[in-house]
């Protein structure tokens, strides 16, 4: 108290840097112990006032997250009270039910469908039929439509475009601005006379924001993700723009404080030199550098250009910046502890120590020589109190892994890059003692490409798996649909594939579904299984897959098919194509892809599809007694209740064309809900 019984405006910055406590003691005492200018009483009164209404920062944030809580609980009660519904109507007699399957679709004849002339495909057919049935959009249709559409990407700085989400994912996100706007603002003095209070707070709101930049960061299983049903990708999208607001707020911080310095230490002859070598004043600018390195090293062109160094300097960084405001802002110190602790704990505890398991893998270089096939089998351990802590446990469709492999070198021991698991997951109830677990891995450059070069000449290798990671929300969605249409671009195949598997084959028979077509080596013998492609559904007005990818060779990557009497009881009917069939000891299969366009392939069957027409033609096309004639279909006939639900997974140009025909069908009338699996890693 003594320092403030002749004022002097360092004064101010010291006070600043107390806790709140030390300030509200100073601020209750009397004006002739040091406190007689109004001005410093004022800087007082705001600092503390604004570090108590920053916490109601993490109200409006837990508000946000107990209401997608709850329509998440509103939607799956929906959906269980559906599907028990449906359950206490379907008739027991299955053979009953598959002849009247049968009888319905086929009308007696045996012939198989052929891929090249798939019923659905109505080339000709305009993308919006003019002469079909006229149904004036809803207001919630159209409100909808307009959310899910997603804009042309936009020139960057950064790259050569900035992809743009759905517009309803631009406005959460633009609403999030909003509230960090607001808390940086409100009742914040905007004159020089008072720069002080605005600098504190943009420091505060940056510190109060790194608890919450690292949850959003978290890609194992954070509870965010459980609690409101958000997709990685989608957390990941706003971790990446609260990074960006975070460096503005820090610049804003360390400007304010300059300008104090400006003008009012320098006239007392504190020299900037002096000032910016200051312990306090060092260790902020050095947390902020070590941010915007994170930052600058983060974009899009870095991270696909120089992924390891990436990796290497955003641990460094992160750690070394998480220092650095430690030892800078005492009010800092507890959001410190707290922002390491959610890092220790994603990092530390859960990847590398509880999920993390190491097996033997075999590498295979698929047909097209840019591809490696990574494979090793899964010991499987019954869960324990239903939780999963790994592999070992299973995994679901749609979920990743983090590889790591030692052997490759001593840099590439600690690196862990993410892939989706391609391979069918297990059962849910762990019947078997091994399970299959193959990665699709693209030769693309860095640890790929190395990858490629090491595969050539080791054909096992010991490998570290860290998950399984992701979220469950399309595999859920997809279940509890009607009408369901799966859209892969290259090596998105790894994503539907394995939901599609769970759609479309019996729950009690998983265990039992799976054929393997690769070359297996087991005491020096050699053996393959044979297998006989069954053709997909011969409903496609159900279920539809549509991959598209540049090679047909692409279609060696998937060595793993269904057994034709393992498929749901109203895809059965298929069974009568294979029952013609001589299979000589060979295994007969369905093929979970209905279409493949190879888009390098020469001809009239190559190039790229017009896949809006795919897809509107699927959603609005029936299949008639026949199974030869189509006809267009309007919302008002389909079935009432009718859910269609729509999966996709590729490059950028794919999702954008999927989402935007989707959000043409809902503006038409049509009950479909779109998920995207695209990980921003």
């Amino acid at each position: 108290m003594d320092e403030l019984t002749s004022f002097e405006p360092l004064d101010v910055l010291r006070l600043a840097l107390r806790p709140s406590s030390d300030l509200a003691t100073i601020l209750e005492a009397p004006p002739n112990q040091g406190l007689s200018r109004d001005h410093i009483r004022k800087i007082i009164a705001a600092v503390l006032w604004h570090r108590k209404f920053l916490l109601t920062y993490y109200v409006v944030i837990g508000v946000v997250i107990a209401i997608s809580c709850g329509r998440r609980v509103y939607t799956h009660t929906t959906r269980s009270s559906k599907k028990r519904k449906e359950n206490e109507k379907s008739t027991p007699d299955t053979a009953e039910t598959v002849s009247s399957s049968s009888s319905s679709t086929l009308r007696g004849t045996i012939t198989p469908p052929k891929k090249d002339d798939d019923v659905y495909n109505m080339e000709n057919t305009p993308l919006l039929d003019k002469k079909g049935p006229k149904q004036r959009p809803g207001v919630l249709n159209q409100l909808r439509a307009v959310l899910m559409h997603q804009p042309a990407p936009i020139p960057a700085l950064t790259s050569t475009s900035n992809v743009l989400p759905n517009n309803g994912t631009s406005l959460l996100v633009l609403l999030f601005l909003g509230v960090n706007l607001f808390y940086l603002f409100f009742r914040t003095p905007l004159s020089l006379e008072w720069i002080f209070i605005l600098g504190d707070r943009a420091g505060l709101l940056f510190i109060v924001n790194l608890p919450v930049l690292y949850i959003l960061a978290a890609k194992t299983n954070q509870p965010i993700k459980y609690l409101t049903g958000w997709s990685y990708e989608g957390l990941n999208l706003f971790h990446q723009r609260l990074g960006e607001w975070m460096i503005v707020f820090g610049v804003i911080h360390m400007l304010g404080m300059l300008v104090v310095w400006y003008n009012i230490l320098r006239p007392l002859g504190f020299d900037l030199l002096r000032y910016l070598f200051h312990k306090t004043v060092f260790l902020g600018i050095a947390a902020i550098i070590s941010y915007f390195t994170i930052y600058v090293t983060s974009v899009g062109w870095f991270r696909h250009l120089y992924y390891e160094t990436f990796l290497g300097l955003h641990i460094f960084f992160q750690v070394a910046a998480l220092a650095f405001l430690f030892f800078h802002y005492p009010t800092a110190q507890p959001y410190v502890v707290a922002t390491f602790f959610i890092w220790a704990i994603d990092r530390l505890l859960w990847r590398m120590t509880l999920s993390s398991r190491r097996y033997i893998a075999t590498l295979e270089i698929a047909p097209d020589e840019h591809t490696i096939l990574l494979h090793c089998d899964i010991d499987l351990q019954r869960k324990l109190f239903g939780t999963r802590l790994g592999l070992h446990h299973g995994w679901l469709p749609g979920q990743h892994v983090f590889l790591t492999i030692p052997s490759m070198g001593f840099k590439y021991r600690f690196q862990a890059h993410p892939f989706t698991i391609a391979s069918p997951a297990p059962p849910g109830v762990i019947t078997v003692q091994k399970w299959p677990l193959e990665l699709i891995i693209r030769s693309i450059d860095g640890f790929s490409l190395d990858l490629l070069e090491y595969a050539r000449h080791h054909q096992h290798c010991e490998i570290i798996l860290d998950g399984p990671h992701g979220g469950t929300e399309a595999l859920e969605a997809a279940q509890h649909a009607d009408r369901v249409c799966f859209i892969a671009g290259g090596s998105g195949i790894a994503v539907t594939y394995p939901l599609a598997w769970n759609v479309r084959v019996e729950e009690t028979l998983q265990d039992g579904a799976l054929v393997s077509t690769r070359t297996v080596y087991h005491n020096g013998t050699k053996s393959r299984q044979f297998i006989v492609e069954c053709g997909p559904s011969p409903d496609p007005t159900k279920y539809a897959h549509f991959w598209v990818r540049q090679d047909p060779r692409h279609e060696k990557w998937l060595s793993m098919f269904p057994r034709a009497n393992t498929l749901k009881q109203g895809d059965r009917g298929s069974q009568l194509f294979c029952d013609i069939v001589e299979n000589d000891g060979q295994e007969k299969v369905f093929s979970l892809v209905s279409n493949a366009f190879d888009t390098r392939r020469p001809g009239p069957e190559g190039g790229r599809p017009d896949i809006k027409t795919e897809i509107w033609n699927w959603v609005t096309t029936r299949i008639s007694d026949s199974t030869t004639l189509t006809s267009p279909l309007s919302p008002a006939q389909r079935r009432p209740g009718d859910k269609i639900c729509i999966i996709v997974s590729g490059p950028d140009g794919l999702v954008r064309d999927v989402r935007n025909i989707a959000a043409q069908l809902v503006t038409a009338g049509w009950n479909l809900e779109i998920w995207v699996e695209k990980f921003g890693w």
